[in-house]
């Protein structure tokens, strides 16, 4: 669900992969992996993501957070 989300706002804000890995300063497969495990992003990358007009609150959503 959460993946899904994510991939969601990335087409909304017009991103590929390599551009979020590139904002968030890691390997296609370390994104790759948070999508999978969702609590595994750090708050400065969430910050990271919030500041560069990603929606959060509908992602967090299904985090249930």
């Amino acid at each position: 669900m959460f993946e899904q989300k994510f991939k969601e706002e990335m087409k909304r804000l017009n991103l590929r992969r390599y551009e979020v890995c590139k904002l968030l300063s890691c390997t296609m497969p370390t994104l790759k992996s948070r999508l999978k495990n969702p609590m595994t992003f750090t708050i400065s990358e969430i910050i990271l993501l919030q500041n560069n007009d990603f929606i959060i609150s509908g992602i967090s959503e299904t985090l249930n957070i």
